[in-house]
């Protein structure tokens, strides 16, 4: 019996399948987070399958070569990485595959006099500023005081105060945001 025919419509339909499936929320590419998670397999090399979270610093321990740091790189650029590795003495001519199986949500909060107060989610792809964070909570109340917006981040011990109406009047630069802050909006007391 010949399965070849039967091996190229089931390779057709797993084809048309997988587009599908990854717009139902799947994150099997883009670019790498530190401590995502992610899934390496090489083909016809099932001992070097390597799942896993990545390291705070970005790195995972692969078979063989050890650990490679992926963080900042997209899934082809770090599948490309790990093969150059895995030729250097290992094999003659890998075909890798990285994924991302679950990424880490990196998050901004933004509180008090906003029409829409709460905690947002970073796109890992792309920055995230101190305006476009006020827009996404639906912009300052009317009795905002937005000049003496409040910037704490992690580890740093004081606020920063920001002057957001110089912000948008191109008299100052706007700040890029980073994952844990938290914006406050205080009252206006007039």
């Amino acid at each position: 019996m010949n399965l070849r025919p039967l091996l190229l419509i089931l390779t057709v339909l797993a084809g048309l399948a997988y587009p599908a499936a990854m717009g139902q929320g799947e994150r099997a590419s883009g670019s790498i987070g530190s401590r995502d998670s992610v899934e390496i397999t090489v083909f016809r090399e099932d001992d070097l399958t390597t799942r896993g979270q990545l390291s705070a610093a970005g790195t995972i321990d692969i078979p063989l070569i050890g650990a490679v740091k992926l963080s900042g790189l997209t899934t082809s650029q770090a599948a490309r990485a790990i093969e150059a590795k895995l030729r250097d003495g290992y094999l003659v001519k890998p075909e890798v595959t990285v994924s991302i199986t679950d990424r880490v949500r990196k998050t901004v909060t933004v509180l008090g006099q906003v029409q829409k107060p709460g905690v947002f989610r970073l796109d890992p792809n792309r920055q995230l500023t101190l305006v476009e964070a006020l827009g996404m909570a639906g912009g300052m109340t009317r009795i905002a005081n937005d000049k003496k917006v409040t910037l704490k981040r992690r580890g740093s011990s004081q606020p920063q105060r920001i002057n957001v109406r110089s912000i948008t009047s191109g008299e100052a630069k706007d700040i890029t945001l980073r994952d844990g802050d938290i914006i406050t909006i205080p009252e206006s007391l007039f």
